[in-house]
């Protein structure tokens, strides 16, 4: 986690501190272990709270266990884990319910932290080289792509970032993905989305993302991961010919030179 994402996460429990906790939450009368799910969420302290223990609430929160302001008041502590790439339930799970809560209605200061803590989230992930970051990229990727309002900023944030660990996740993901987004136009995580691909295909198959990956190639040859690099660049090289001539053969009326 980079230091500014550790300082969006301290914002987000100043900015919802003043939602108190509650441990009568209702919830739907289909639950028979409404009781005792209340009291073993409040047996310990808010800030130990463990992904498995805010599982359960974060897939229930406001459709059938709590209400907005009960959400509100355990935001902060489920984004942190978000952060630490151990999401309770799911990462897109946890977004969704922003939506569901109708977040973009709340506060102007509270909306604002939240945006804040997306692109830090965005820009830290970019940069962790760990094997549980590359393993996740694509399920952050795909929920952050969808949920944060403007996905042209992700772009330019991946195409800031230069670093060794920020191009080995462009390499995996076009690797990984390609298909997926040049065949079948989805960008796939825990929904297969066609918003975004468009203007992500366009910015993939830039001269600045395809130079970047030949000269990483040449700066990282002696890596692992340097056959990958070489796939990609390949991968993306190729689909540029292949659409410069669809275009071709489209320009002159669809016959084939």
């Amino acid at each position: 986690m980079t230091s500014q994402l550790k300082i969006s996460v301290d914002r987000l429990y100043e900015v919802f501190s003043k939602y108190q906790s509650n441990p009568n939450m209702q919830g739907s009368p289909n639950y028979d272990d409404l009781e005792i799910w209340n009291k073993e969420f409040f047996s310990k302290p808010f800030k130990e709270l463990t992904a498995d223990d805010l599982s359960r609430f974060t897939g229930k929160a406001m459709t059938t266990w709590g209400d907005v302001d009960d959400y509100k008041h355990f935001l902060p502590r489920i984004l942190e884990l978000t952060a630490q790439l151990d999401t309770p339930y799911e990462v897109w799970i946890a977004f969704d319910k922003l939506e569901y809560g109708n977040w973009k209605t709340w506060e102007e200061t509270e909306q604002k932290v939240i945006h804040e803590y997306m692109l830090a989230l965005w820009e830290s992930l970019l940069k962790d080289d760990t094997e549980k970051a590359e393993r996740f990229f694509m399920d952050y990727f795909s929920s952050i792509a969808h949920f944060y309002p403007r996905f042209s900023d992700l772009l330019t944030v991946w195409e800031s970032e230069t670093k060794k660990t920020a191009t080995k996740h462009l390499a995996n993901m076009v690797y990984n993905e390609r298909a997926n987004f040049f065949d079948k136009g989805i960008l796939d995580g825990f929904h297969k989305q066609t918003e975004n691909v468009h203007e992500l295909n366009t910015w993939l198959l830039s001269d600045k993302i395809v130079k970047r990956l030949e000269e990483a190639f040449y700066l990282y040859e002696h890596k692992p991961f340097a056959e990958i690099i070489s796939w990609a660049e390949k991968m993306l090289s190729d689909e540029r010919r292949n659409t410069a001539h669809n275009r071709g053969i489209a320009a002159s009326g669809g016959r084939r030179r």
